[in-house]
């Protein structure tokens, strides 16, 4: 058995790689170095069997090594499955405006709207972008998550700004909504 640490990007596009690990080969050991051949798909803990690279002894035939996958955290990814998720922060104007913002991927960048009253939590969707299924056609997506972000402290300016605006805004969907449940219970009014 042998544990191969990869990156998600070399999960995803596949990769070979060269490992030194110790056998037995007729009651000798020796060092052995190997190439890899790592499938586009590969998941975290799956053995690729590597037939007659084990161990063998003097009269027997050599055993098989078992290469065990480790796939190393990513600082933007996180994997389910053949998808993978990206948490995106989005300035609090630009979700309530709609932007377009230039985003990673697994194989590049790609350019996604963020449309007009995007809320946190919700999810884009960008079909293909997530892992290959290993061996197989199709694969997963890339499902962005919207986090709209507040800024801690405003300007004077800003201040008198968003007043303003609280005056004319229309009322928003969760917090309507909201009210609406509250004023059914009764006693809460």
């Amino acid at each position: 058995r042998y544990t191969l640490s990869i990156t998600l990007e070399e999960s995803a596009l596949g990769c070979e790689k060269v490992i030194n690990f110790v056998r037995n080969r007729g009651n000798k050991e020796e060092n052995t170095k190997l190439a890899v051949t790592v499938p586009a798909g590969v998941k975290e803990n799956q053995k690729l069997k590597l037939t007659g690279e084990g161990d063998s002894t003097t009269s027997g035939a050599a055993g098989d090594l078992y290469v065990i996958i480790q796939i190393q955290e990513h600082s933007l990814f996180r994997r389910e499955e053949n998808d993978i998720i990206l948490d995106l922060p989005v300035n609090f104007i630009d979700a309530i405006l709609g932007t377009s913002v230039e985003i990673p991927t697994l194989t590049g960048k790609v350019l996604i709207k963020i449309p007009p009253g995007t809320h946190t939590g919700q999810i884009l969707r960008i079909k293909g972008k997530g892992l290959p299924k290993m061996g197989g056609f199709g694969g997963g997506d890339l499902l962005v998550k919207v986090l709209v972000d507040i800024p801690n402290e405003i300007s004077a300016a800003d201040k008198e700004l968003f007043n303003k605006f609280s005056q004319t805004a229309q009322s928003t969907p969760l917090v309507k909504e909201y009210k609406d449940k509250l004023s059914k219970l009764g006693r809460f009014k």
